[in-house]
C-alpha cells in the first residue's frame, strides 16, 4: 500500500493500542509500528496494517495516533518521525500523560508545522473494543477539525475540556479519583465484613445516587462548592464527629485504614479554621486558602 493523505499511522499495538488501531483501520488505511513482531504481523494479518520500517514513510501521513506506555517513549517517537510529517499534520496523543508532555510535544513538533491533540481515553480495553470509549480533548479547535474523522472512528463520545493540555489533565484527574476511591472502598469493604454488614448490601447502599460514593460530587461540589455557598446543610463539626465514629469502628474491629484515617485530618484543619458550623463542604475554603482553589473565582 502507498501511503496517502487519508492513512492514519498508529505507534503502540499495545493492550490499548491494538483495538484502537483495529477502529482506526474500519475506516482508514493503517500505518503501524510496535516493538513486538508479532504484533506487527497480527495487525497487517488481521485487517492489512502496513508496517512502519522508516520515519520517511510518514511524508504523505496527515494524522499520526500514539497510544504508547510513558511519555518518554512518546517524545522519542516524536523526535524521530516529526522532520517527516507533512505540514499540517495532527497527532493524537491517546497516552496517559500530563499536560507538561503535551506541551513538551508541541514544542517538538511546531517547527515542522505540525500539531498535537490531546485524545485521552477515557475507558479500559473492553469498552475500546465494543466501542463506547469516551475520548477527553484539548488543544486547537483547528487541529481537532482536522484529525475529527479519526477521533470519531476512535470513539463517538468525546468531551473537550479546553486548550492543549486540558484533556490529558481531565484524564489523570480521573485516575487519581478513581484510584484513591479504590482505597476507601476497600477499607469500606474490610469494616463491612468485620462488621458483619452484608457485601451485597454495602455496595447497593454506596451506589445510591443519594449515599456515599455520588452525594459529595453531584450536590457538595457541584452545587455547594461551585455556588460558593455552605450555609446550613449538615455542620462540618457533624461530619468530623462522624468521621471519629469510623476511626472508632475500625479500631474495634481490629481494620487499619489510610485514605479514611488521612481524610479525618482535613475535617479537623477544618474546624479549627472556624468552618465547624458551616456545610461539611467547607473544607473545600482550605485549599483556597493555601491558594489552590477548587473552582475559579466568581466574578461579580
Amino acid at each position: 500500500m502507498t501511503p496517502t493523505s487519508s492513512t492514519v499511522a498508529i505507534y503502540g499495538l499495545g493492550n490499548m493500542g491494538y483495538p484502537l488501531a483495529e477502529r482506526v483501520a474500519r475506516q482508514f488505511a493503517t500505518q503501524v509500528f510496535d516493538l513486538d513482531p508479532a504484533q506487527l504481523q497480527r495487525a497487517h494479518g488481521t485487517f492489512g496494517a502496513t508496517p512502519i520500517t522508516a520515519p520517511t514513510e510518514l511524508a504523505h501521513t496527515r494524522t499520526v495516533v500514539l497510544c504508547l506506555p510513558n511519555p518518554a517513549v512518546s517524545q522519542a517517537v516524536l523526535r524521530q518521525i516529526g522532520p517527516h510529517l507533512p505540514r499540517g499534520a495532527v497527532v493524537l496523543e491517546t497516552s496517559t500523560v500530563n499536560p507538561e508532555h503535551i506541551h513538551a510535544a508541541q514544542q517538538l513538533l511546531a517547527p515542522h508545522g505540525v500539531d498535537v491533540v490531546d485524545a485521552s481515553i477515557m475507558a479500559g480495553v473492553g469498552q475500546m473494543v465494543t466501542g463506547t470509549a469516551a475520548l477527553a480533548l484539548g488543544g486547537d479547535p483547528a487541529a481537532i477539525a482536522r484529525a475529527q474523522p479519526v477521533l470519531d472512528a476512535i470513539a463517538s463520545k468525546q468531551t473537550y475540556f479546553g486548550a492543549l493540555g486540558a484533556g490529558a489533565a481531565a484524564k489523570v484527574i480521573n485516575n487519581a479519583v478513581a484510584h484513591a476511591v479504590m482505597v476507601v472502598v476497600a477499607e469500606a469493604g474490610a469494616m463491612a465484613t468485620a462488621a458483619g454488614v452484608s457485601c451485597d448490601k454495602l455496595i447497593a447502599l454506596l451506589s445510591d445516587a443519594q449515599m456515599g460514593l455520588h452525594r459529595p460530587l453531584t450536590y457538595r461540589y457541584a452545587e455547594r462548592i461551585v455556588q460558593g455557598d455552605y450555609a446550613g446543610g449538615m455542620p462540618l463539626d457533624a461530619a468530623r464527629k462522624d468521621s471519629v465514629l469510623a476511626l472508632q469502628l475500625a479500631q474495634t474491629l481490629g481494620v487499619p485504614l489510610f485514605a479514611i484515617q488521612g481524610s479525618h485530618s482535613v475535617y479537623d484543619m477544618a474546624a479549627a479554621a472556624g468552618h465547624g458550623r458551616d456545610d461539611y463542604a467547607a473544607v473545600a475554603k482550605l485549599w483556597a486558602d493555601w491558594g489552590c482553589p477548587t473552582v475559579p473565582p466568581r466574578a461579580d
